[in-house]
């Protein structure tokens, strides 16, 4: 489905917006009130109604058609999708033209729109300006993790969603939140088959579906998203680098056909990406490997693209390692080869920063070094308060493990805070001091030497996992 700016779904004679009334199959009236997308197969409408929106057939269909349309819709009524953020039709609309309603939160938009609004600054030589208005790194990121979480429950259901592109994903309009809903679900098909057609948003679909050669599934469904993460991490299409965007139309047919490297093969030769700088700064080394899972062998091999959940764990912990700049207010990763973190968007260096990596603490197993690393880490800012769970960042467990204590870090020392009845213990290494406690505790910036500390978690419901975030101070 493509955004359009159109208010109203058409005008009469005089130029004035038209209210065209529809009926659901319990004869509620539904008065649309303008057009919010429009795709092949129908139109996504506003209505009087709040939060009520309708969409309905754009072209006539004879009998047989009409028919089949109706089955389908009634079969999208009957699936179970609660739990997942996918606007899921309510009502089958029955005159004039076949349709359904669906409900969707106030204060969302398309991330089409929120693309558009990046790439025009881009083009009006504000350079990444409009990368940071629109939520900038950290924003995306979870915007991201959102999605790739909704397109994990829906897969885990039986589901492939079957036509994903940035017009049917809706985000919240403030950059201070990131909802995410997904709304048109046709599409929605069982994934162990090939789906309904060879349906697709061009630039979005798997090249075995724009070959004609597989119908929408889950495997197509893990292509579109790497496609609009990289999209929107990057501001680049991931197959259409120097090559395609300087050709001739035939070139990009041959690059989402899969003909072509992606853009960050190290073969990609005329098409490489153009301006590969956003791209170091916001890829990290697992997204990457992401990527290039999908875009690699997953190009021929659909296979071995990585799944939704895998993303959104990646996701997580990217995350994690995100900083705030204090002075454009950007996110940008940590950067372990600065000692002092610089942000990458305004050069602005960080005064207050500090990085925890995560282990678990196993002295039976490994008595002469109990501290088992998991690879994990997170980053703390000037005021960016993480809570600390029991399970390891970057895993589904993460936030619905209990939360022991959550961290903030200010001028004058590193804030610790017991939560419920969770149990923080402060041990230094070196000496094997343990301080257990049940108030919050200061770490004073004044006494801060580069000491190696471990905060171990513990709490009463899971008392046999011992998590440990280490760090210096």
């Amino acid at each position: 489905m493509r955004h359009e700016d159109t208010e109203h779904p058409g005008h009469d004679k005089s130029g004035r917006p038209k209210r065209r009334t529809v009926y659901d199959q319990h004869g509620t009236a539904h008065i649309l009130t303008g057009m919010l997308g429009e795709g092949g197969q129908g139109i996504v409408c506003t209505t009087e109604r709040p939060n009520v929106l309708v969409k309905v057939q754009r072209q006539r269909l004879d009998p047989q058609a009409l028919r089949e349309r109706v089955r389908q819709i009634n079969a999208l009524l009957n699936l179970e999708l609660d739990g997942l953020h996918i606007a899921r039709p309510q009502a089958l609309i029955e005159r004039p033209v076949p349709g359904y309603v669906m409900e969707l939160m106030d204060g969302l938009e398309p991330l089409q729109r929120m693309l558009e609004k990046s790439h025009l600054a881009l083009i009006e030589g504000e350079g990444l300006d409009g990368y940071v208005a629109t939520g900038g790194l950290g924003r995306r990121l979870a915007l991201l993790r959102e999605l790739a979480r909704t397109l994990a429950g829906l897969h885990a259901r039986g589901l492939a969603y079957g036509d994903l592109s940035p017009a049917n994903v809706f985000v919240s309009q403030s950059v201070g939140h990131h909802q995410l809903w997904l709304i048109d679900c046709d599409n929605l098909c069982v994934s162990e088959r090939a789906g309904h057609g060879h349906v697709h948003t061009p630039g979005y679909g798997a090249p075995e579906v724009v070959r004609g050669e597989s119908g929408v599934n889950s495997l197509s469904d893990a292509w579109a998203f790497a496609v609009i993460a990289f999209e929107l991490l990057t501001h680049a299409h991931p197959f259409k680098g120097m090559q395609v965007e300087d050709g001739e139309p035939e070139e990009e047919d041959r690059a989402l056909r899969g003909e072509l490297p992606w853009v960050l093969h190290p073969e990609a030769g005329d098409n490489a990406l153009a301006e590969p700088r956003l791209a170091g700064y916001v890829l990290t080394p697992a997204l990457l490997a992401l990527f290039t899972a999908c875009f690699d062998a997953g190009r021929d091999d659909p296979g071995t693209r990585p799944s939704p959940a895998a993303w959104a764990d990646a996701l997580d912990a990217a995350v994690a390692q995100t900083l705030t700049c204090t002075e454009c207010a950007s996110s940008f990763h940590w950067n372990e080869a600065q000692e002092v973190q610089c942000c990458p968007f305004c050069d602005h260096e960080q005064a207050l920063t500090l990085r925890l990596t995560h282990a678990w603490h196993c002295p039976e197993d490994f008595p002469d070094d109990p501290y088992l690393d998991s690879g994990d880490a997170l980053v703390l800012g000037a005021q960016q308060p993480v809570t600390l769970h029991l399970a390891p960042v970057g895993t589904r467990h993460y936030h619905e493990a209990p939360a022991v204590c959550e961290l903030r870090l200010a001028d004058d020392g590193l804030y610790i805070q017991p939560l419920g009845a969770g149990v923080p213990e402060l041990v230094r290494p070196e000496d094997d001091r343990h301080v257990r406690f049940a108030f919050e505790k200061r770490l004073a910036a004044e006494k801060r030497r580069a000491i190696p500390l471990a905060l171990h978690l513990s709490h009463p419901d899971a008392p046999d996992l011992r998590p440990v975030w280490r760090f210096t101070w």
